[in-house]
């Protein structure tokens, strides 16, 4: 947190979810050690400025061992996301910060969670690992922005139990200058989603050596998820028989946008016979009745929104366009129709965890139906994909952000 020390006292156990009793034993177990680490100076060791200027050397039997060893290193130093790296030479670094108008020292943003600071030139050697060309640095720096916005709630997303992560979703021309696929495996893999797997690789690796959400140290993921390695996908908007999502937050057209939602889980949606609104997005009411998600979690915070992302393949989206429905119809759909029993969330909350201004919700009777989201507002929707009854919905643990691409 800036800190070159920073005390702290090492509780083994998690807190979350144990009977109150328990959590004060686990406390007053380390108090003598919390008055330590409260009263005492701590000892800041000097650094080398020579020795934070130093760059790295890997040598080897030839080029390829050499690489290796690079690789070895930087992941035993917490840097790399399990995949081989690009070396970030200077030479690399250099030409991917050409690939912005910005000045290389210029601060985005102070990155959560660790608030490191997010440079043009520090997420430049990041996009530079990733694979990314310099034509990609506008955007992951725009997805950087979007990040730090409030709402979007980065340091819940970075710091999490659970395999929460960045989605992106790109709107506008730059979708076809830089070759984003939103298409068939708009997720990837392959060649087609090369552009799209490595803007979300970097934006995953400038949150690990920026935000300093390394696993195990700030990234406390229980199980954890191949989503979180990179999730980046263009909107088909030829596709889209509505307004794109980058129009309906109020940009134009032919701006370029990058949106980032806070992706808890991601499933297949998969309706093949389906030939009306109502029995195509009865499908998708369904699919978003999972209690035990996030789809609870607003009942019980009262400082953040919690919506969620339909993600409509082209031929869904035509079988409810062509029968006159726009998006808010979609959404006035699935806030009537995507209801659980109050009894069966109940089951996983305490009312010691929900927070006073929504008490109303534990003393409702447990046959009462409730809604998954808070507002009709809260369903996001983008049109992505193939042709094919294939679509997708993610629960988010937040709210998206939104941000223009710019040089």
């Amino acid at each position: 947190m800036g800190q070159d020390v920073l005390p702290r006292v090492v509780v083994e156990s998690t807190l979350t979810e144990l009977p109150p009793e328990r959590v004060r034993g686990e406390v007053l177990a380390h108090a003598e050690d919390l008055f330590k680490a409260l009263t005492e100076q701590p000892t800041v060791a000097a650094k080398s400025a020579a020795a934070s200027q130093q760059w790295l050397q890997y040598q080897g039997r030839d080029v390829l061992d050499a690489l290796a060893n690079l690789n070895n290193d930087f992941l035993d130093r917490g840097w790399g996301d399990g995949f081989p790296i690009v070396p970030p030479t200077p030479e690399a670094v250099e030409a991917m910060v050409n690939g912005t108008s910005r000045q290389r020292d210029e601060v985005v943003t102070l990155m959560e969670p660790g608030r490191g600071m997010a440079t043009v030139e520090k997420i430049a050697i990041n996009c530079a690992m990733a694979g990314c060309r310099p034509e990609h640095l506008p955007v992951v720096i725009a997805a950087i922005e979007a990040m730090a916005e409030p709402e979007f709630y980065l340091s819940l997303i970075a710091q999490s139990t659970g395999p929460q992560t960045p989605l992106l979703v790109i709107n506008g021309p730059i979708r076809k200058e830089l070759g984003i696929n939103s298409g068939r495996c708009a997720l990837g893999p392959g060649a087609p989603s090369r552009v799209n797997t490595v803007i979300g690789r970097a934006v995953r690796l400038v949150m690990m050596n920026v935000g300093h959400a390394y696993p195990g140290v700030m990234d406390m993921d229980t199980i954890g998820s191949p989503n979180k390695y990179s999730m980046c996908m263009g909107e088909n908007e030829e596709a889209n028989p509505w307004e794109p999502l980058h129009v309906e937050r109020g940009f134009r057209p032919d701006d370029s946008t990058v949106t980032v939602f806070p992706c808890g889980s991601h499933v297949d949606v998969a309706d093949l016979v389906s030939c009306t609104p109502e029995a195509v997005l009865t499908t998708f009411a369904y699919t978003a009745n999972a209690p035990l998600t996030p789809s609870w979690y607003w009942l019980r915070a009262d400082h953040f929104r919690v919506q969620h992302l339909i993600i409509l393949c082209p031929d869904h989206a035509r079988i409810i366009s062509e029968a006159g429905w726009t998006k808010n119809d979609i959404r006035r759909f699935m806030f009537h129709n995507s209801r659980v029993p109050v009894g069966v969330i109940k089951n996983p909350t305490r009312p010691s965890t929900v927070s006073p201004g929504k008490q109303w919700f534990v003393h409702q009777p447990d046959e009462a139906m409730i809604p998954m989201v808070r507002d009709p507002d809260d369903y996001n929707i983008v049109v992505v994909g193939a042709d094919s009854g294939k679509s997708g919905y993610v629960w988010d643990w937040a709210s998206p952000a939104i941000k223009p691409i710019r040089p």
